[in-house]
């Protein structure tokens, strides 16, 4: 008798196989970066949106505004815009992340101030729940369906959570002045965290979290790959972390710098200030040692970036509009 074997799980085994493969083999650089040509991805009232993240197929998320002016989490795919709603009660949504396999990790908000994490995967919205509070929200989605987010249990302060098929690992305490950010295949989680003695406001240096063992790293951790580099800031200056090596990515001639998203292939995005007397913040691509001015390239000063793809695509926004560099 044939055993049937659904596509998400042959990819699975796919995606897991690349991982390991990526973690040991280097992926070659891509060329010079071009200048961009910039696509205005639309929205669903013709009014204001966002674009928050990207996968390497090309599926972007983030939100758009409806014709009520509340915000809906949104999927671009194709030049096709989906609205991705909000849980029943709830009023507005933001997609945060989408994994390769088109789930998309949301926070959805209700009325009366409390949110919720949710999955939405296969046109459905799967509510995550609790630690047992009130309230949760979703940070990432990783290609093994593991979301990243926050939420407290009944009466305590949040704790970061891993969620997978309805099963949660408690990460731990978020103390104040404390964030997440981010996550890779792997499940390792990198943020900010408030370390000994936790002074008041804050001890806070960057840091990554990987089967419970805390490793220290600058003093923001704010993006990972899926080959384990870290982006972030330390001492002013943005930084790329890989196996206790920390790499200082410089800046654009002023004194300070961070980084906030990278690629698989090591390619890193962020912004940084130009020379005195006038330090302007620009966002920049460091790519192979390189540190580009990204408004040399079509991007404008006051655009956000806030993915990069391997393919070297990046999202954002301009003025309230979701956009796509190309």
């Amino acid at each position: 008798m044939t055993s049937l074997v659904s596509p998400r799980t042959l990819l699975t085994a796919a995606t897991t196989a690349i991982v390991a493969a990526t973690a040991l083999t280097p992926i070659p650089a891509l060329a010079s970066p071009p200048s961009y040509r910039v696509v205005d991805l639309g929205t669903l009232s013709g009014g204001a949106g966002a674009a928050t993240a990207m996968n390497d197929r090309g599926d972007i998320v983030g939100w758009s505004t409806v014709a009520s002016g509340a915000r809906h989490a949104v999927r671009w795919r194709n030049g096709v815009l989906t609205d991705l709603g909000v849980l029943p009660g709830d009023t507005d949504s933001a997609a945060v992340d989408v994994n390769e396999f088109g789930d998309v990790a949301i926070t959805s908000y209700g009325s009366d101030y409390l949110t919720r994490a949710v999955l939405w995967r296969d046109g459905r919205l799967i509510d995550l729940g609790t630690l047992g509070g009130e309230n949760s929200e979703a940070i990432g989605v990783n290609d093994r369906g593991q979301v990243l987010g926050t939420s407290e249990p009944a009466g305590e302060m949040p704790h970061r959570f891993l969620w997978r098929n309805g099963v949660f690992t408690d990460l731990g305490l978020q103390y104040f002045y404390e964030f997440t950010a981010d996550v890779n295949n792997r499940g390792d989680v990198v943020g900010g965290f408030n370390v000994p003695p936790q002074d008041y406001p804050c001890t806070c240096v960057g840091g990554l979290l990987r089967d419970g063992v805390f490793t220290q790293i600058g003093s923001a951790a704010l993006g990972i790959n899926n080959r384990g580099q870290v982006v972030g800031e330390a001492n002013g200056h943005a930084f790329r972390w890989q196996n206790g090596r920390l790499t200082d990515l410089g800046t654009l001639g002023g004194s300070r710098s961070w980084a906030t998203a990278i690629n698989d292939r090591g390619v890193v995005v962020g912004r940084s200030s130009l020379s005195l007397p006038n330090e302007e913040w620009h966002p920049f691509l460091w790519r192979d040692g390189v540190l580009t001015d990204l408004t040399d390239r079509g991007v404008r000063v006051n655009d956000s970036i806030e993915d990069i793809n391997s393919q070297g695509r990046l999202v954002g926004g301009r003025e309230g509009r979701p956009l796509l560099f190309r």
